[in-house]
């Protein structure tokens, strides 16, 4: 549902049914949020809006809960980092899936240890780790249940995601790259070094890595970099390798957002 005219929104909401299981809301925000909780039978709810101000009647939301929700994306701007807590402590136990601000690389070092407080049952994380290793080693130790975590490529984060131990049986990796947002190039000597971090851990764990991006700098641009992947695809260390851009349906990305930011 697209927010962007006062008069048609109030007479759009009196007609969805209560029984509601799947709601989408983007656009400019001009009704307060607090009229969600009326959906007391959602499993997705989906709010994409480009500021924090258009997250009117958060204030109310928060406090709801919601014990069918599974599937919760708040994407570009985030309501105020103390109400979405406090929603994720009502309603973060029951999330299988949680993609946060994954529009421009958002991290949020208190954010991060909520999810992993309050999120056991996570199966799919895409969220910003920036200089926040060892929050990310938390996030691991309280989401055990996680299958995929998609992390906009910060500096020494593969070494992290190597080493340190989680219980995921089958790992997918999708980095993200943008031409204003990368700032580090990773280079054949680090990328070899975690793939043989990954090959030695015990047990072994299968590995598919997704590489996002619209970036002259991002690794697949190195001939050196795709001659270290294509060894250790090889050798069956990597299941699944995948270079594509913020066009791909299968991620569900808004490429305009990128282009007019």
């Amino acid at each position: 549902m697209k927010q962007d005219d006062d008069n048609d929104i109030p007479s759009l909401i009196t007609k969805l049914p209560n029984s509601l299981i799947k709601l989408n809301l983007y656009g400019s925000n001009c009704i307060p949020l607090s009229f969600i909780s009326k959906f007391s039978n959602l499993q997705e709810l989906e709010l994409s809006y480009s500021y924090q101000e258009d997250f009117i009647g958060f204030e109310e939301l928060q406090h709801i809960f919601f014990p069918q929700l599974q599937i919760l994306k708040i994407r570009r701007a985030f309501p105020r980092d103390e109400l979405l807590k406090i929603f994720l402590e009502n309603n973060g136990k029951n999330l299988k899936e949680f993609y946060l601000g994954d529009f421009g690389g958002f991290s949020d070092k208190s954010l991060n240890l909520a999810i992993a407080r309050t999120c056991p049952n996570l199966k799919k994380l895409s969220i910003g780790f920036s200089y926040e290793l060892k929050t990310l080693k938390i996030v691991f130790d309280g989401c055990q249940y996680l299958e995929s975590i998609r992390i906009w490529y910060a500096e020494k984060a593969l070494e992290a995601i190597a080493k340190y131990p989680h219980n995921i049986d089958e790992y997918e990796l999708i980095l993200y790259y943008h031409s204003f947002k990368a700032q580090f190039e990773l280079l054949p000597k680090e990328l070899e070094s975690f793939f043989i971090d990954w090959k030695n851990r015990v047990p072994q764990k299968s590995l598919s890595l997704i590489i996002v991006t619209c970036s002259t700098r991002s690794l697949e641009k190195n001939d050196e970099n795709m001659k270290v992947i294509e060894k250790y695809r090889k050798l069956g260390i990597i299941k699944k390798f995948k270079v594509t851009d913020f066009n791909d349906d299968d991620l569900k990305l808004d490429l305009n957002y990128f282009q007019k930011n």
